[in-house]
């Protein structure tokens, strides 16, 4: 069984983060990935064991007038990224588009569903694997510094070797992409159930 997660990169002081959190109703990790620059963990929905993070982060980048980044891995198999600005989706990732898993719609239809949000029929083509929104540029302001866009550009595409192996799991990618950016990975590629032991974060209630 492979890693699962989801998380949000935001940006701006902690103060208007936090308060972002708690008037959102929601309980968080807040925890210092770099200079003004903080992974948001939610802990999750007790049935499902998914933290819904999009409405979150659309808050904090209104909150904050600095982008905020999402970031969900499944099963160590594909990442998604969504950076919004001003509560707005602004750019959206998938580290490989060809993932789908099977679905069902209400009259009992099949259908295939992509990691980015997209749908396609059983019968038909599915789309070439790759990632898609591998854009350094898109991610950049997220960063700290001067962001190389050769190493971003690199860790969005999958093409970091890792001890020669043939493909990179999701959360080791996702750790090369926040790594590229300059910022923390450890507290982003990990649950709020995994408690963040060996940081010191700060637990926002509602």
């Amino acid at each position: 069984m492979g890693t699962s997660y989801q998380s949000i990169l935001a940006l701006g002081e902690l103060a208007t983060v936090r308060a972002a959190v708690a008037d959102a109703g929601r309980e968080a990790y807040v925890t210092a990935v770099g200079p003004e620059r903080w992974a948001v963990v939610p802990r999750e929905e007790d049935e499902i064991g998914y933290a819904e993070v999009d409405s979150l982060a659309e808050l904090i980048s209104v909150a904050t007038g600095e982008p905020a980044a999402t970031f969900e891995v499944f099963d160590s198999d594909v990442m998604s990224a969504t950076v919004y600005v001003a509560g707005e989706p602004a750019h959206q990732y998938v580290s490989d588009r060809s993932w789908v898993t099977q679905y069902w719609d209400d009259d009992d239809n099949e259908f295939w569903a992509g990691f980015d949000g997209t749908l396609h029929p059983v019968d038909g083509p599915l789309p070439p694997p790759g990632p898609s929104g591998a854009d350094p540029a898109a991610f950049a302001a997220l960063g700290v510094g001067e962001v190389d866009p050769h190493r971003l550009g690199a860790a969005l595409r999958g093409e970091v070797p890792l001890d020669d192996a043939p493909r990179l799991f999701a959360e080791c990618q996702h750790a090369e992409i926040l790594a590229a950016l300059g910022v923390d990975p450890c507290p982003l590629t990990r649950p709020f159930r995994a408690a963040h032991l060996d940081h010191a974060p700060l637990h926002v209630r509602p």
